[in-house]
């Protein structure tokens, strides 16, 4: 039996990006709040120079609509400016380079943590009518960089790392409830969680900080949506990562995760298609979903 498609207003379309929400980790506990009605694998990009997914290039991505190379982003303008000069006389610098660089900036208080500077294209949520909460390149607040400068450079304990990173996750998830609050006409919300990478890196080898940390957000998702769907008829919820989890490497996995309330049409194979997906769903007006 093919594909039917029906008719349907939406009202809003909310995606959650969980930072590293692995799919192997969600299939084992069986968190189904997480996986919703539709659920899967995405292919995403690999660094080539470290063999893994780069989380700033695949948000770039997954926002564009298209795999894109970040060779160096800074929320720094003095470090931004530094960027431009070398490459206007053709002169690389290699990432290490530019880490001494930002660690002086830093350092004097001209630059913060923040992986995430700036896109000098267009993504889906310029296009649209949108609201970002904590989006990386847009809003993000830097929060989890800066606890990951203060563990990686021995400045606090993990113990008091893993304290720190549980309670801006609570934070985070006070943040998101009241920015739904002061949701207007926009089409799209971009919700944003970076705090289940920072736990995993930090802490993969206590795996049952991990495992509650993924039940308390399997917890969260109808929560959050029982809010949105008192102010909404009819919400697309999407969940997306950008990378999984090896736990046994303690680094980044391969594949991102995805989920949706509904069917989605076509169904994403690639975090880059999400772009299209997005567009065409606020296009319509109306939903295609499938009988």
């Amino acid at each position: 039996m093919g594909q039917r498609y029906i008719e349907r207003w939406i009202d809003l379309i909310f995606i959650l990006g969980i930072d590293a929400l692995d799919y192997e980790l969600v299939e084992k506990l069986n968190l189904n709040n997480l996986k919703q009605i539709e659920y899967g694998k995405v292919i995403v990009p690999i660094n080539e120079k470290i063999g893994i997914p780069s989380s700033p290039e695949v948000w770039a991505s997954f926002l564009i609509g298209e795999n894109i190379l970040i060779k160096f982003e800074s929320s720094s303008y003095f470090i931004n400016m530094i960027t431009k000069i070398l490459g206007i006389f053709n002169i690389d610098s290699d990432e290490e380079f530019f880490k001494k660089i930002r660690g002086f900036f830093v350092r004097f208080g001209f630059s913060s943590y923040s992986r995430f500077g700036y896109l000098t294209r267009k993504t889906f949520l310029d296009i649209t009518k949108s609201k970002k909460i904590n989006t990386p390149y847009y809003n993000f607040d830097n929060k989890t960089f800066k606890l990951s400068a203060l563990f990686g450079n021995n400045k606090i304990s993990l113990k008091k790392a893993v304290k720190e990173i549980k309670l801006l996750y609570e934070s985070r998830k006070k943040q998101i409830f009241r920015e739904l609050d002061n949701i207007g006409d926009e089409d799209v919300v971009f919700a944003f969680m970076h705090t289940a990478d920072m736990l995993q890196h930090c802490s993969f080898i206590r795996f049952s900080e991990i495992e509650q940390h993924y039940i308390d957000l399997d917890n969260y998702v109808p929560i959050l949506k029982n809010r949105l769907e008192d102010s909404f008829d009819e919400v697309i919820f999407i969940i997306v990562s950008d990378h999984g989890f090896d736990f046994d490497k303690g680094t980044h996995s391969m594949r991102g995760f995805y989920s949706s309330n509904t069917h989605l049409i076509p169904k994403p194979e690639k975090i880059t298609d999400f772009y299209e997906i997005i567009l065409e769903l606020v296009k319509n007006a109306n939903f295609a979903g499938m009988d």
